[in-house]
């Protein structure tokens, strides 16, 4: 027994699946609505696979430097 009442488990419930349900409806929209691709893995037998990255930057992002707080 976890010790919390049915409300408060009923509670908890709520709490972790709306947050899931929602990021699942938003990535089902954006690939049913909006035409976004699904997202895939690289494939293993790709030589290049491990050269690419995940996230490509604009030259606009490497060249400017980042904020510091002085």
């Amino acid at each position: 027994m976890s010790g919390l009442s049915r409300q408060a488990k009923r509670l908890r419930t709520i709490i972790v699946t709306v947050p899931i349900i929602g990021a699942t409806s938003l990535v089902l929209y954006q690939r049913l609505v909006q035409g976004k691709p699904q997202r895939t893995l690289p494939n293993r037998d790709d030589p290049d696979a491990g050269k690419r990255k995940i996230i490509e930057l604009k030259p606009d992002d490497i060249d400017s430097p980042s904020p510091t707080s002085s």
